[in-house]
């Protein structure tokens, strides 16, 4: 694969609702949210891959020169910089004016507290629904599985796949 001068890589968590699968993952100008939200692809192509199950965080199962993951059973996934998600532009919506608003989200298999920036009150149903990308950009995170609730997982921030959260609430301030 021939790698462009605007291609960049950075080292990934993606998490399905079994598995984490952490590597490297080359991606363009418009960030993460802008690879995961194409809607050309269905797969995220992930380098140097470590694949381990929730249920065993710590232990290897495979460590694979390539792995393939499909984009649209992803719940969310963790970047070490929040740039990694991309531009401002993209990851706010385009607004200027932000306020970052305390959530929490839960999933089939996760609960999630972070930040979401809003330029107003929280909206659920824009943020859940308003717009055509699939992720969203939650920020401080600290999560786990409610399955395995003993391993925390934390992150600068994450991309998360809205169509999987089942509850979203407003937590009060310093409480995310």
């Amino acid at each position: 694969m021939t790698m462009l001068a605007s291609h960049i890589t950075i080292n990934t968590d993606f998490f399905s609702t079994t598995h984490r699968i952490s590597g490297k993952v080359q991606m363009g100008a418009n960030g993460l949210l802008g690879l995961l939200n194409d809607v050309n692809t269905s797969l995220v192509e992930v380098d140097n891959a470590y694949l381990s199950r929730l249920a065993e965080p710590s232990k290897i199962e495979a460590h694979l020169e390539r792995m393939s993951v499909n984009k649209h059973n992803l719940v969310f996934v963790i970047v070490n910089r929040r740039e990694d998600l991309g531009p401002v532009g993209l990851a706010r919506g385009g607004y200027t004016h932000v306020t970052s608003v305390p959530v929490l989200f839960t999933t089939a298999v996760y609960e999630i507290r972070g930040t979401v920036e809003t330029t107003s009150k929280l909206d659920a149903g824009a943020l859940l629904t308003g717009g055509t990308g699939k992720y969203l950009p939650v920020y401080k995170v600290s999560l786990h599985s409610t399955l395995y609730p003993e391993t925390p997982f934390t992150g600068e921030a994450i991309a998360l796949n809205r169509t999987l959260v089942e509850t979203l609430a407003a937590l009060p301030k310093g409480k995310a």
